[in-house]
């Protein structure tokens, strides 16, 4: 009964958290309150567009659930919306941590004992999975602006060959990496805790080809769904990009974002520095930008975690 009551005790705690980083990363956006209808020239706000930004967020999340359930099929059954439950408590607690690493942990409790340690391996399956489709996409955002607007990098070409090729280099590595995830189980041996849990690596080797191959589909997918939220958002601020030019500044913002190591207290401003930086190539309405990027932070991760934080407490609750 006690240790029912620390779960709860923690559980609450972890959800006051999420709620005081979300109130003080609102209360401190600057933009926001500079948002009004008349110096935007907002007076005819299209509400349609805020409903499909909701309806996108929902698609996005669910796309990652699917990913998760397809990781976690061969230890644990999930019903979708076990599975999402599961995805937005890992919001909740991730929220607040270095490059959302919590999300693994607010999984993990969804899962049965002497399975969690699969049940994190497999979320940093679908974390690499994300990050290669971030890659991939933001190189082909690279060489797009190198050859469609080569005035916008005026660093020299040099450091566009070594950063080109660097970028190169990572993405066969993760390419490598995500194919051949089965090779790396030796490393885990190394560490006593896996030795323990010998049993649930043994799982994690497991993973077919055409379940990766699936993930990796779904990441692409919930990376376009993200990236239309932007893209849609950017409209609703009067900053109006053709497709090409949202494409290469969109993708070049999130590939800078995932390689610069960071907290979440600072993830949003580091985010719209370089949306000003990149979606400035075409428009010069910075205050549009760093609007859009602080509402999709509002929108993808603030509204979630708070409707994870009600599965959090409940799963809690629930536990014997």
């Amino acid at each position: 009964m006690k240790r029912k009551s620390l779960k709860i005790i923690i559980s609450i705690l972890l959800v006051l958290l999420s709620y005081g980083f979300i109130i003080y990363k609102i209360v401190n956006l600057e933009e926001l309150k500079v948002l009004t209808f008349a110096n935007q020239n907002f007076k005819c706000i299209d509400f349609w567009r805020i409903i499909i930004l909701f309806l996108l967020m929902f698609l996005n999340w669910s796309l990652e659930t699917i990913k998760w359930r397809i990781l976690v099929e061969k230890i644990q059954e999930f019903t979708f919306v076990d599975a999402l439950k599961a995805v937005f408590s890992g919001i909740t607690i991730g929220i607040f941590t270095p490059n959302r690493l919590g999300e693994i942990g607010g999984r993990a409790m969804f899962l049965n004992k002497g399975k969690r340690t699969f049940g994190v391996l497999a979320t940093g399956v679908g974390s690499l999975a994300q990050f290669l489709t971030t890659v991939t996409t933001g190189i082909i955002g690279l060489i797009l602006v190198l050859a469609l607007y080569p005035d916008k990098f005026r660093i020299g070409s040099v450091f566009n060959s070594i950063s080109s090729g660097l970028l190169f280099i990572l993405f066969l590595f993760l390419i490598w990496s995500y194919f051949n995830v089965y090779k790396i189980k030796p490393l885990f041996f190394k560490f006593s805790f896996f030795k323990k849990r010998a049993d649930q690596l043994d799982v994690f080797s497991e993973i077919k080809t055409i379940s990766l191959l699936q993930v990796a589909l779904l990441s692409f997918l919930r990376y376009f769904v993200f990236m239309s939220q932007f893209f849609l958002l950017l409209k609703i601020f009067n900053i109006h990009l053709t497709i090409t030019q949202a494409y290469i500044s969109i993708s070049l913002t999130y590939l800078f974002t995932s390689l610069i190591p960071t907290s979440t207290l600072i993830e949003l401003g580091i985010r719209g520095s370089l949306a000003i930086f990149f979606i400035g190539f075409f428009s010069n309405n910075s205050l549009g930008i760093v609007l859009s990027t602080s509402i999709l932070w509002i929108i993808n991760l603030a509204i979630p975690a708070i409707i994870g934080s009600v599965f959090l407490l409940k799963k809690s609750s629930n536990k014997n």
